[in-house]
């Protein structure tokens, strides 16, 4: 074999040596399993928000959280993210159901718009347990572990807003 001839197939099997290394270090995105695990948190997030327990809330958000919530300043960061749900459950307890979800996966990012019924009581005394049908977007990013969490969250209601007071 000439020394050309062996520098050529040298360099072939090098290229194709680091080309399949790179193939195997890209992870394969399974759209099925990529919706199911989607979901999964989801899932997690309302039993979580049913639960009461902040600690479960938390940990379906990705630490740069962007929440959006109706009425109220944009929470920016994990540490603003939990400040809010301890704030907003010491506050109300709330209990909901999601009664659709539109989840479209692209590579690390997933968008899911869903639709959902949400009953929110005050924990003052007295107060009036009110249930909204709300809309919103959640946007997931795949983690460094494969895991799925939420980097983007907003919603509204349907319901009109409350008359200004006179």
């Amino acid at each position: 074999m000439t020394r050309g001839l062996r520098a050529v197939l040298g360099s072939a099997l090098v290229c194709g040596t680091v080309a399949c290394a790179k193939a195997a270090e890209a992870p394969m995105n399974d759209p099925v399993a990529d919706k199911a695990a989607v979901d999964a948190v989801r899932n997690r997030e309302m039993s979580a928000l049913n639960s009461g327990v902040a600690d479960s809330l938390v940990t379906v958000y990705a630490d740069d959280i962007l929440m959006m919530p109706p009425n109220e300043a944009a929470v920016s960061g994990g540490a603003a993210l939990r400040t809010w749900i301890d704030t907003t459950f010491s506050q109300v307890t709330m209990t909901g159901r999601y009664t659709s979800s539109s989840v479209e996966v692209s590579g690390d990012l997933a968008v899911d718009h869903y639709t959902a019924e949400l009953t929110v009581t005050p924990k003052a005394a007295g107060a009036t347990p009110m249930t909204e049908t709300i809309k919103g977007l959640h946007v997931y990013r795949r983690q460094a572990d494969g895991s799925w969490k939420i980097t983007q969250d907003l919603w509204n209601s349907d319901a009109p807003p409350p008359a200004p007071a006179k």
